[in-house]
């Protein structure tokens, strides 16, 4: 079987959720008998090793890191030099994109997507361009022979905004890549770690509701005796600055705009809980993560969540504040209810293995052909 994976994706993202997700199929895809994946990267400064990783029995088209920073630009340029270089590949058995649209150029059999969230229609107002967005992936679910959903709950988003018939939808859940402590790890993260703290991981968009963490942290009363880590999302803006300081929390907020992988496994050991507050999700790694290293989660309770965790999180409703504040103690304090969600959750984790996903999608691709 000839799999194609295009550039979009790593065209415009180093990093991150998405990229992680094609970069575990290709790496699981290219020592699985009789199948061929092969990636159009082209110009990348991806931090996934994609052309190591595609071997032995793919093969990956990269001619370097990008040429300019903008990642708009490079993908412009990567689209343009593809697709002409595509004509001579010949027809593909499946063609799996990684963002929003499919190349016009590429031939093949059956054409796959993947639907993770649906964030631009839930939340124009962060995205200036959302009504492109939009257009371009009612355009690409048309045209899509079969949507990949990456949880229950994305699948009835998708159906809500798109309508695509349930046939042409499968539910494949991701996979949690393996975390390990280090010395590397101890080390960085003893720069930081002072005193027993609650960690937040990711951006901080408004529909991930760092606000409502920090106005829930204030009114607790934690600040006493921990700190909250805030690791990723970048430094922090203006408006989160002056809401620190008018919460009082300039003492005990401790920011890591960008964290290795060691330091960040590091931090969900020892961290006393990870709070995810967000408003919305398609699937939700983080809680997932810090299950993994034997860490209690304290979750914001919305559909993808509550199907993706299940009992081995603690819940709180996101659009009450008392009961954030009350969930938050209640989870920080309880030390029967925590032993017993670390260990539901060094159970369900096992569920969630990058094998499974890719085996799953290849039994996908395969109902296609």
């Amino acid at each position: 079987m000839r799999i194609v994976f295009d550039h979009q994706a790593f065209s415009l993202q180093n990093t991150g959720g998405i990229t992680r997700y094609f970069f575990e199929l290709i790496k699981h895809f290219s020592i699985a008998e009789n199948i061929s994946p092969e990636v159009l990267l082209g110009f990348s400064s991806t931090i996934w090793p994609i052309k190591e990783s595609s071997k032995p029995n793919g093969q990956a088209l990269h001619w370097g890191p990008r040429l300019i920073s903008s990642g708009m630009i490079t993908y412009v340029i990567n689209e343009l030099l593809l697709n002409a270089y595509v004509l001579t590949r010949g027809q593909y058995d499946i063609y799996h994109n990684t963002l929003y649209r499919f190349m016009p150029a590429v031939r093949a059999h059956r054409f796959v997507a993947t639907h993770h969230d649906c964030i631009q229609e839930r939340f124009p107002h962060l995205f200036p361009d959302h009504g492109r967005i939009i257009r371009t992936k009612r355009r690409m679910f048309r045209q899509a022979d079969l949507v990949l959903c990456v949880s229950e709950a994305s699948r009835v988003d998708l159906q809500e905004f798109y309508d695509v018939e349930p046939e042409r939808t499968r539910v494949v859940y991701n996979g949690v890549s393996p975390m390990h402590r280090s010395d590397q790890g101890r080390i960085e993260m003893k720069k930081f770690a002072r005193r027993p703290f609650i960690l937040y991981v990711g951006i901080r968009a408004s529909y991930k509701n760092f606000d409502g963490l920090l106005r829930s942290f204030a009114r607790s009363g934690l600040l006493e005796t921990y700190d909250l880590v805030v690791i990723g999302g970048g430094s922090f803006s203006e408006s989160e600055r002056k809401q620190i300081q008018e919460l009082g929390l300039q003492s005990c907020i401790i920011s890591i705009p960008t964290a290795s992988a060691e330091l960040l496994a590091e931090a969900y050991a020892i961290t006393s809980l990870l709070v995810y507050p967000s408003l919305y999700e398609g699937f939700g790694l983080p809680p997932l993560e810090a299950m993994m290293m034997a860490t209690p989660v304290l979750v914001a309770s919305s559909p993808a969540t509550r199907e993706v965790c299940q009992d081995a999180a603690f819940f709180f409703d996101p659009f009450d504040e008392a009961d954030f504040v009350d969930k938050l103690i209640h989870a920080l304090h309880d030390t029967a209810a925590r032993r017993d969600k670390i260990k539901q959750g060094s159970e369900l984790i096992q569920r969630y293995r990058w094998t499974k996903t890719a085996d799953q999608v290849l039994s996908a691709y395969r109902s296609l052909l």
